[in-house]
C-alpha cells in the first residue's frame, strides 16, 4: 500500500514540475547590482507570486495524487470484498447442500433405530410364542399320559398330533428365524448410516470451519475499510449513489417497456413482485424482507407471493420447473450462476435480472452479460401471467 503511494506521489511531483518547471527552474546567476543599480519592486513582486502559485500547485498536486491513492486503496479492499463475498456465497450453498444431506442421513438412521425397535419386539414376541410351544410339547406326557392316549385313540392318532405340535414349532422357529435375519440386516444399515453419518458431519463441520474463517477474513477487511479516512468514505458513498441512480435508471427504463410475450412487469407478475425488494440489504440465509435476504431467499418470498414453495438454496432450486435456454427466458425465470451453482435470480427481460448478490450489498437489477458463469435457467410458472390475475 505504501509503495503505491509513493509511486503516486513521485509521479503527481514530476508531472507538476513538468507543467510549472520554467517558474521553478534555478535562474541564471545575477550579477551583482553596482551601487547605482536596483532592483525594480514590480520585478521582485512578480517573482514571490510566482513561488506562492507553484507552491500552491504543487500541494494541490500532491492533494489529488493522495486522494488517488486512497481512492485506489478503497477499491482494492472493495475488490477483495466482493471476492471474499463470492466465495462466501458458494460456501454457503454447499454448507446448505451438505447440510440436507446430513439432514437425510438423519432422517434414514432415525428410520432404521425405529424398524430395530420392532424387530426386537417382535422377536422378544416370536421367541415367547415359540417358548411356549415347545413347554406344551414337553408338558404333553404330563398332561396325559402316553399310553391313555393309546388306550383312547390308536398309536397313528397320537403320532399324528405330536407331528401337528412339532410342525408349528418349526413353522414358529422358522419365522423366528427370518426376524433374526431381518434384524441383523437392519443392524448392518445402521452401522452403515452411522459411518456416512460421522462422513457428513465432518464435511459439514469442515464447511463451517472454512465459512468462519472466511467471515473473519471479511470483518478484517471491512474494519480497514471502515478505518480510511472521511474522504475516502465520501468517493466510495459517492459511487454508491451513483450506482443507486443507475439502478432507478433501469427499472424505469424497463417498467416503461411494453408488455410481450417474454417480458412483463406490470403488477400481478413475477417479476414486478421481485421489484419490491429492491434495495433490501443482503443477509445470509435470510427470508425475512424486514431483516434482510440472500439469493436463494428473495426467490423464495417472491414466489411463496404465487402460492409456490421452494427450498431454500440454489441448487435446489435449480432441479425444480422446465428446463429454459437462454433465449427462450422470460420475465420470471429463475437464472442461475456458478459451476457447481451457487446464485440465483429472477430474469426481468431485457437481458435484465434481480438478484441478492453479496455481502455488504443489496437487492438490485443487473445485466447477465456481466457474469460468465451462466448455468441455466428454470421456469416455475408455466407462462407469464395476466395482469390482475392472481397465478
Amino acid at each position: 500500500m505504501y509503495r503505491h503511494k509513493a509511486v503516486y506521489l513521485t509521479l503527481a511531483v514530476l508531472m507538476l514540475f513538468i507543467q510549472i518547471g520554467p517558474v521553478l527552474a534555478v535562474p541564471e546567476p545575477v550579477q551583482e547590482p553596482t551601487p547605482q543599480t536596483t532592483i525594480p519592486a514590480t520585478e521582485t513582486s512578480n517573482q514571490i507570486s510566482s513561488d506562492t502559485t507553484a507552491t500552491a500547485e504543487l500541494e494541490r498536486a500532491l492533494a489529488e495524487a493522495e486522494i488517488v491513492v486512497r481512492q485506489t486503496q478503497a477499491e482494492r479492499i472493495t475488490q477483495e470484498l466482493d471476492l471474499l463475498g463470492d466465495e462466501l456465497e458458494g460456501l454457503n450453498t454447499d454448507y446448505f447442500a451438505e447440510s440436507a444431506k446430513l439432514a437425510a442421513i438423519q432422517t434414514s438412521l432415525n428410520d432404521a433405530n425405529e424398524r430395530l425397535r420392532w424387530y426386537e419386539a417382535e422377536l422378544e414376541a416370536q421367541r415367547k410364542i415359540l417358548n411356549e410351544r415347545i413347554v406344551e410339547i414337553y408338558r404333553h406326557g404330563n398332561i396325559e399320559p402316553i399310553d391313555a392316549l393309546v388306550n383312547k385313540a390308536s398309536f397313528k392318532d397320537l403320532l399324528t398330533r405330536l407331528s401337528f405340535l412339532l410342525r408349528i414349532s418349526e413353522q414358529d422357529a422358522e419365522l423366528l428365524r427370518g426376524i433374526e435375519e431381518q434384524h441383523a440386516k437392519v443392524e448392518e444399515t445402521k452401522g452403515s448410516l452411522d459411518d456416512l453419518f460421522a462422513q457428513q458431519k465432518e464435511i459439514t463441520v469442515q464447511l463451517e470451519q472454512r465459512k468462519t474463517a472466511i467471515e473473519v477474513k471479511i470483518e478484517e477487511e471491512a474494519k480497514l475499510l471502515a478505518s480510511i479516512d472521511a474522504q475516502t468514505r465520501q468517493i466510495i458513498e459517492s459511487k454508491e449513489a451513483e450506482r443507486q441512480r443507475e439502478q432507478v435508471n433501469v427499472v424505469n427504463k424497463l417498467v416503461s417497456k411494453r408488455a410481450t410475450d417474454k417480458m412483463s412487469l406490470e403488477p400481478g407478475t413475477v417479476a414486478y413482485e421481485a421489484l419490491q425488494y429492491l434495495g433490501i440489504p443482503y443477509v445470509w440465509g435470510g427470508e425475512t424482507p424486514s431483516i434482510g435476504l440472500d439469493c436463494s431467499g428473495l426467490a423464495l418470498v417472491v414466489y411463496r407471493k404465487f402460492g409456490v414453495e421452494l427450498p431454500h438454496y440454489s441448487r435446489a432450486q435449480a432441479k425444480l420447473g422446465v428446463g429454459v435456454s437462454y433465449d427462450d427466458l422470460q420475465s420470471g425465470d429463475l437464472v442461475f450462476f456458478g459451476r457447481p451453482i451457487h446464485h440465483v435470480g429472477i430474469y426481468l427481460g431485457e437481458g435484465y435480472y434481480i438478484h441478492a448478490p453479496k455481502r455488504n450489498d443489496f437487492v438490485k437489477v443487473s445485466k447477465m452479460n456481466d457474469r460468465r458463469d451462466h448455468a441455466g435457467a428454470r421456469r416455475i410458472l408455466s407462462s407469464i401471467p395476466v395482469t390482475g390475475e392472481t397465478p
